[in-house]
């Protein structure tokens, strides 16, 4: 997360450093890409937490069906 934090800044840092009118619409693409880009890695965060919680009951399903893995 510390990592995330300081390419943000840098991004912003670099974008700022170009000033002028230009620079202004440049700033605000950058910061409409660390929005975009947070968003992303909280949507592909809140993906995993699921995905996991789903193996957790497919597992738990599998593990509960009567003589599943025993020869017969």
């Amino acid at each position: 997360m510390i990592l995330l934090t300081r390419l943000i800044d840098l991004v912003v840092r670099g974008v700022h450093s170009l000033g002028g009118r230009n620079g202004r619409i440049l700033q605000s693409f950058a910061w409409m890409f660390v929005v975009v880009l947070g968003a992303g890695v909280t949507l592909v965060a809140i993906g995993v937490a699921h995905i996991d919680d789903l193996v957790d009951v497919l597992e738990n399903s599998a593990a509960s069906v009567p003589g599943e893995g025993t020869p017969q």
